[in-house]
């Protein structure tokens, strides 16, 4: 497992993050320039986020179902924080740090150690 250091502080302030489970049914919109392989998605209650495409199966009439459990939550870091990248998708890493704390952490906050 790839370790890393956080070479910025980062906190994310999104208060209604879109949790998904496998098999939840979702709208999908634009793919996000800045991180390509990510798009927008909608669930039916209205919540919105990115989520990676390569993990959405189409159903049919631009609604996507998700092949596994997505959970967009971002990990608070501070620079000089110690974090494993437990996988990695489009240039975003879904990270342990030394507390147990699990999240994604974007790879331009991340320097190899």
């Amino acid at each position: 497992m790839p370790a890393f250091t956080a070479n910025a502080d980062y906190e994310e302030k999104d208060r209604n993050p879109l949790v998904l489970a496998a098999g939840d049914e979702i709208t999908v919109g634009p793919a996000d320039r800045a991180w390509p392989g990510w798009v927008w998605a909608e669930d039916n209650e209205g919540r919105h986020g990115y989520v990676p495409e390569e993990i959405l199966e189409p159903t049919g009439e631009g609604r996507f179902a998700l092949m596994e459990d997505f959970n967009p939550t971002v990990l608070t870091i501070k620079r000089g924080d110690k974090i494993d990248s437990l996988k990695q998708i489009h240039g975003w890493h879904w990270c342990r740090n030394e507390a147990g704390n699990e999240g994604w952490v974007a790879g331009y906050l991340l320097r190899p150690v």
